[in-house]
């Protein structure tokens, strides 16, 4: 038993990694709530951010995740272990992003309300991410049942 329990078809490996993005857009989006003041021109600051989050997306999150999802499909392993859904580079970003927002929270560089948009602009490309995961798992099942 021992490590091997650590270890999951691809097809689950690419649900895990749809729900880890889904969870990483909510807490963004809750932590952009929590920040969010209405205020004047709120509403051309959330589409702003809801716009920016989804041309940012296009631009770089695209194909971000379409590398994750090529690179789970081609791993060499029918079950790799559960943790292979990101690359080793793709963790230490993440440490790096994870650490930069704390350090832009705490730093108190700009207004808690003014971040709130920027979690919500960072929050659409994670979720539409999610998405593409999603679709992913749901097409190599389809794949599956047609082997």
């Amino acid at each position: 038993m021992g490590i091997n329990i650590f270890r999951i078809n691809k097809r689950h490996l690419l649900f895990i990694a749809a729900m880890v993005w889904l969870v990483a857009s909510g807490m963004l989006f809750w932590r952009g709530l929590v920040y969010f003041e209405p205020r004047s021109g709120w509403g051309i600051g959330m589409a702003g951010a809801c716009i920016g989050g989804v041309l940012f997306f296009r631009l770089l999150f695209v194909g971000i995740s379409s590398k994750h999802i090529s690179r789970i499909v081609s791993l060499s392993k029918n079950k790799p272990y559960i943790f292979s859904f990101f690359s080793k580079r793709s963790y230490i970003l993440m440490a790096f992003m994870i650490s930069g927002g704390l350090l832009l929270r705490y730093s108190h560089v700009a207004p808690t309300y003014d971040l709130s948009y920027f979690y919500f602009f960072m929050g659409v490309p994670l979720f539409l991410s999610a998405i593409r995961f999603f679709n992913a798992w749901v097409r190599y099942s389809i794949a599956e049942k047609r082997i």
